[in-house]
């Protein structure tokens, strides 16, 4: 008669605490840690694109002043909430002023409207467009906003469909100012009299040279990820900034740019606070 033999390994013995020890392990590996896609504005956070363009200098073209040169394309990322009681005002996605405080370019969610925005131009009001599958007050659902200006006409899209048009002969006046991500100002550079700021969050935001074609509206919207239909180098040939927020940050710290630019931003919690979340497009 042939006796079983109990199996005497060596993983039998291995200390039971260590055995434990190294499946608690194992699982901790399967869990991949939630990535960041998005920065949260609240309360009056904000994000500031500084414009580097030296004053008396000629025209630098990596800088925020080139703009001015009334060719430029507008690609944003955002989801919005529901905003505090008693708020007054028009959450802003995306600000330039002029030195005279009024907005050369500027993108802001509708008072009393969760589906759509209005577009400012040169200062001049470049109408409010609604935004098919859009809630501004659905933190969890993001929207694709995309504006173009060619000197003469400014188009807007939405979630990879055309929204409209306006005829607007304006040349952009930029100057030195910088740029603002979720909130508003009416003095040149000067943060106090801020407002008008954005509750949601924002996953990217993207700024072209160039005039974005209408046939990739829809590309876009399917592949947010993508900067270029036919993935070739010289689709970033135009890019004059790119801000992903995909690392977390605090007050003070410094979003680089992608585009190479050299165009980075800085978060700031002003009166508000700062968050990231794993939730984007």
């Amino acid at each position: 008669m042939t006796r079983l033999r109990r199996y005497t390994g060596a993983a039998s013995m291995i200390p039971h605490s260590i055995l434990f020890a190294l499946l608690i392990s194992a699982i901790a590996c399967d869990e991949k840690p939630k990535s960041t896609n998005s920065v949260v504005l609240h309360n009056g956070a904000y994000v500031q694109v500084t414009n580097w363009q030296t004053e008396g200098a000629p025209l630098d073209t990596t800088t925020l002043a080139v703009l001015s040169s009334d060719i430029f394309s507008l690609e944003i990322w955002a989801a919005g909430d529901t905003l505090p009681a008693g708020y007054i005002g028009s959450p802003a996605l995306f600000t330039v002023a002029n030195d005279q405080g009024g907005n050369e370019i500027g993108i802001a969610r509708t008072p009393g409207d969760s589906s759509s925005i209005f577009i400012w131009i040169g200062d001049r009001w470049g109408g409010s467009y609604s935004i098919s599958r859009c809630d501004w007050n659905n933190a969890k659902r993001f929207t694709q906003i995309v504006v173009t200006y060619d000197g003469s006409t400014v188009r807007v899209y939405g979630n990879g469909e055309a929204l409209g048009s306006r005829t607007l002969n304006e040349d952009l006046d930029i100057g030195l100012n910088d740029a603002y991500i979720g909130a508003d100002y009416d003095v040149t550079n000067t943060a106090a009299p801020l407002g008008n700021f954005w509750y949601g969050a924002v996953d990217e935001v993207r700024i072209w040279t160039k005039i974005l074609p209408a046939s990739e509206m829809s590309f876009r919207y399917r592949n947010p990820d993508k900067l270029t239909r036919n993935y070739s180098p010289s689709g970033l040939d135009d890019l004059l900034g790119l801000w992903r927020f995909n690392q977390k940050g605090r007050d003070g710290d410094i979003v680089p740019d992608g585009s190479g630019k050299g165009n980075d931003a800085t978060l700031h919690s002003g009166t508000g606070q700062l968050g990231f979340t794993s939730k984007g497009a």
